[in-house]
């Protein structure tokens, strides 16, 4: 954290080294341009963490700055607790959520230690591994935010959201297979490996997330429910009375 401000002021624009060089390397080759990292490499790259938190705080000062409202309308269909629950958990992930993956980087590095074992890579390795592919992840979100703005609060949004997710999921999972390419296992073996490394963290980070949100809103979603069961109730008898015997 110390070299931050001088990995700033003396790489930000070199092209054959630095933030932009890291950047185009770690798109197109990313199992290549870690393991160079992981092997001493490292002159001509952007320390992984460094990296990571330069990119989540410009994505969560733009995030901030937009508003963006994931949600849309309300389906009638959805309970309204049920739906406060929706927004609350929904809001706190969009506006958090480059911090949230942030924050679940040593748990992606258990889960990479885990599928990427026949590697070769140790705990700390791993947490190298996640913190790069973590900052790319949060890099490709930075050109969605203009996107979602320009469907900000229409239907529309929850469609772009699933194609950028997909497009996540799909450029992850094939950037942690690229670390056991030196490996004897096969494409799809690597590319499973891969999904599941980052399916298993994401999963872990919503749940969190979900939970979380209904403990702490707990007492208020019970009242919720139980008002709307009650006005259901009313309208069921006030039906039943209105009609005709």
């Amino acid at each position: 954290m110390a070299d931050m401000p001088h990995d700033i002021l003396h790489s930000i624009w070199h092209v054959d080294k630095g933030i932009l060089y890291t950047l185009k390397t770690m798109i197109v080759r990313p199992g290549a341009t870690i393991r160079a990292y992981l092997a001493g490499k490292r002159v001509d790259h952007f320390r992984p963490l460094s990296l990571l938190f330069m990119i989540t705080g410009f994505y969560a000062l733009l995030s901030a700055l937009l508003h963006i409202d994931l949600m849309g309308a309300r389906d009638p269909s959805v309970p309204e607790a049920v739906w406060q629950m929706q927004v609350k958990s929904t809001t706190f992930f969009a506006k958090y959520m480059s911090w949230c993956y942030v924050a679940m980087v040593p748990v992606w590095a258990l889960f990479a230690r885990l599928f990427l074992k026949k590697g070769g890579y140790n705990y700390a390795e791993c947490l190298i591994i996640a913190a790069f592919i973590t900052a790319i992840s949060n890099f490709f979100a930075i050109f969605l935010l203009p996107i979602l703005y320009y469907y900000n609060g229409t239907p529309q949004i929850k469609t772009v959201t699933f194609i950028y997710a997909g497009f996540t999921f799909a450029y992850v999972s094939w950037a942690y297979s690229t670390l056991l390419k030196h490996t004897a296992i096969k494409l799809p073996g690597r590319l499973w490996r891969g999904f599941m490394t980052f399916f298993l963290g994401y999963l872990t980070c919503v749940l969190v997330i979900t939970l979380t949100t209904y403990a702490l809103n707990w007492s208020m979603f019970k009242a919720s429910m139980k008002a709307q069961m009650e006005q259901q109730a009313q309208a069921a008898k006030a039906a039943k009375a209105a009609k005709p015997m």
